[in-house]
């Protein structure tokens, strides 16, 4: 047993020096356990590890150990570069890239080690994208399931896309993989809304929140004057829907089979909030019975009573011309026929007399569409005038 003045040899010192130099020059490959000197439990532990992670430290970190690795960390090349070993690069350079991605910041989503979340994710979705991503923007009175769900990447590729916003799809077709293309562009259906058949879906929805119904814009009817002019919709008389602002309640936002995309053909429309019976009785006025109710109403607003395109009486000389131009039931000596207009009228519904004062513009059970009740046209007189004789 040596003494304490006992030194070693100095051949021993020198076998000493060159075993521990050889072992700071060693591959990591022959270090398997590195974790017996890095001592780091979030890279131990984790439900998801990096594939290559379980293979060893030493297939990233290849250099470890030598003091002349070129690259940061040991390992055999840096940044971004060193994931397109594994991962193909091209799914990653798409025309359209996620800025992290395009500036190869794979790190400022992902562990490249282990982690709790899916995808080796710093958090999970949407926590992950409102670490950029201002989840206001997100969040509102309505909101699109895929968004309330937090299912980001049903929608968006996370690194890279040929679609705008790093899009699955261009619209529409990212728009029909959930919602049933026949309701929106159907080849059967005659009457398309231009931007729907454009596939301009965002034009009037919101993709992720909104504050009115449907991920709508705004709000209706102010959505539908962003394109159709506000002022054809409001006169001194409007239509209760119009001025409620019930558009889709005569109307489809999206096709239809008629005209002006409504919701049913012709007077079948009107009836929808109209009583029908007011307008079959046995004496049709001709327009009503082919259902043209828009020859002289407008359906939205209009300058005269009841919508009317023009005034009663000016309305109904449109077809009956003849009535202005000879004495209408009969002449007398002090006037040339029933005057047509220009009096009072109390039993008027406008309150003015006009040809709506005798005759019922729409269908009546009496003869010549008149009001009252008759079976020959002096019959009518007595509702207005008194008879000479008091009668």
């Amino acid at each position: 047993m040596p003494g304490k003045g006992y030194r070693l040899p100095v051949v021993v010192i020198l076998a000493a020096v060159v075993v521990l130099s050889i072992a700071g020059r060693a591959p990591a490959r022959q270090y398997p356990d590195c974790l017996q000197c890095h001592i780091h439990k979030k890279k131990a532990e984790g439900k998801y590890v990096h594939p290559i992670y379980k293979q060893g430290c030493h297939s990233c970190h290849t250099n470890a150990h030598l003091q002349e690795s070129p690259f940061p960390k040991f390992l055999f090349n840096k940044g971004v570069d060193l994931c397109w070993a594994c991962h193909e690069k091209a799914k990653f350079s798409r025309t359209v890239g996620h800025p992290p991605v395009a500036k190869g910041e794979c790190l400022s989503c992902h562990d490249v080690h282990t982690s709790d979340t899916a995808k080796l994710l710093l958090a999970p979705m949407p926590d992950l994208c409102f670490m950029c991503h201002d989840k206001e923007t997100f969040v509102n009175h309505t909101s699109h399931p895929p968004v309330a769900d937090g299912k980001c990447t049903s929608c968006h590729d996370p690194h890279s896309s040929d679609a705008k916003r790093l899009l699955l799809a261009e619209m529409p077709r990212l728009c029909f993989t959930c919602h049933n293309e026949e309701r929106y562009i159907s080849p059967t259906k005659k009457r398309h809304h231009p931007p729907v058949l454009n596939g301009k879906c965002m034009s009037c929805h919101e993709p992720h929140a909104s504050s009115a119904r449907r991920l709508l814009i705004t709000a209706i009817p102010d959505l539908c004057f962003t394109c159709h002019e506000a002022a054809y919709f409001k006169d001194t008389y409007t239509h209760a829907p119009t001025a409620s602002g019930m558009c889709t309640s005569c109307h489809e936002p999206h096709e239809s089979d008629t005209r002006k995309l409504t919701i049913a053909q012709g007077a079948d429309l009107c009836f929808t909030c109209h009583d029908k019976a007011d307008f079959i009785k046995p004496g049709l006025h001709p327009p009503v019975a082919a259902g043209m109710c828009s020859v002289c109403h407008d359906p939205h607003a209009a300058p005269n009573i009841f919508q009317l395109r023009l005034p009663i009486s000016e309305g109904c000389l449109q077809c009956h011309p003849r009535i202005a131009k000879a004495p209408h039931v009969l002449g007398g000596f002090t006037e040339a026929g029933h005057p047509l207009s220009g009096r009072k009228h109390e039993k008027s519904s406008s309150g003015e007399l006009t040809c709506a004062s005798c005759h019922t513009p729409h269908s009546s059970d009496y003869m010549k569409l008149f009001r009252y009740p008759a079976e020959k046209p002096m019959d009518l007189c007595k509702n207005c005038h008194e008879h000479p004789s008091g009668g």
